[in-house]
């Protein structure tokens, strides 16, 4: 597979594996967490946004729509996004750039030229390449592609996955992949559909990784009220017993991240309380506690 959706490239990056690193965040999710913090990464496929920010009132988005799914309120444009999801043509009509796109297609020529760029800053901090999301397992036949021509190139590559493998793709990419980072989100199964749309095995991708002797960071969002409970933290402990191919665990303390521009929500998206800095700390004693002792809170060591 020649082409990829990707939505971000994102440069010296430092919290998605070791060294710097650039991040590739590919399009498209099977999961409906309500707590995403990129909800624009779920659809598989190219959506409008729009920044009312930038809106002036023109009305001439109205005009191309023949009022069907726009309307001026108070200055601004309202986008009925169950209409206009997919209307690119949007995006060169506004004269104030208010509209945009999440997603964009890419081929394997183009993407690796463009990681390359910044392969000095891989050598130097013992750095490499990142495939993130959305979720990248998704993409794994173009990301295949990328990832034999930057082995060829001497690139540490790291794949950040949701832990969901419906297909059984995870196997397939031990070969190229040199560390995984590996979500492990909640401990009691009657939530996964609540929370995440979809039931799954959360150990059954922990399991290929252990057998192919792969280092994996375990990922765990916290979310107060949530998964912050004895027994989600009993889990994590249970599971670093049973992986030893597990070299650190990162709690990633939920926060409200909203993003400015709209677009179409494709999850059930809810917003939580943030935990304060007396919670955290009451996390990170409890998982010493547990006897996790290579973990970090926020991509800082504890």
């Amino acid at each position: 597979m020649n082409k990829g959706l990707i939505f971000d490239i994102q440069r010296f990056s430092l919290n998605d594996g070791p060294g710097i690193r650039t991040t590739v965040f590919f399009k498209g999710c099977g999961l409906r967490c309500r707590w995403c913090h990129n909800p624009e990464s779920i659809a598989s496929y190219v959506q409008l946004s729009y920044d009312p920010e930038r809106c002036d009132g023109c009305e001439k988005c109205i005009e191309f729509v023949h009022g069907n799914g726009i309307q001026l309120i108070e200055n601004k444009a309202v986008v009925d996004f169950s209409i206009h999801d997919r209307n690119l043509d949007l995006i060169e009509v506004c004269p104030r750039k208010a509209f945009g796109r999440y997603g964009d297609v890419i081929d394997v020529e183009k993407l690796v030229f463009e990681l390359l760029k910044d392969k000095d800053y891989y050598a130097t901090s013992n750095g490499g390449v990142t495939f993130s999301g959305g979720e990248a397992l998704n993409q794994w036949a173009f990301i295949e592609e990328c990832a034999r021509r930057l082995k060829a190139e001497g690139i540490h590559l790291t794949l950040d996955v949701s832990g969901n493998d419906p297909g059984e793709l995870i196997a397939s990419t031990t070969e190229l992949i040199d560390l995984y980072l590996v979500d492990y989100k909640l401990s009691e199964d009657e939530l996964y559909e609540k929370y995440l749309g979809r039931k799954y095995d959360p150990l059954a991708m922990l399991k290929k990784l252990n057998e192919a002797n792969k280092p994996v960071v375990l990922r765990c969002v916290l979310i107060p009220g949530i998964n912050d409970s004895d027994l989600h933290f009993n889990g994590i402990a249970t599971i670093m017993d049973q992986f030893k191919n597990i070299v650190q665990v990162d709690l990633l303390p939920y926060h409200k991240l909203r993003k400015r521009q709209q677009f179409h929500l494709v999850n059930e998206r809810e917003f939580y309380d943030t935990p304060d800095e007396a919670m955290k700390l009451l996390w990170i004693n409890k998982v010493k506690d547990l006897g996790i002792l290579n973990v970090t809170m926020e991509n800082q060591r504890k």
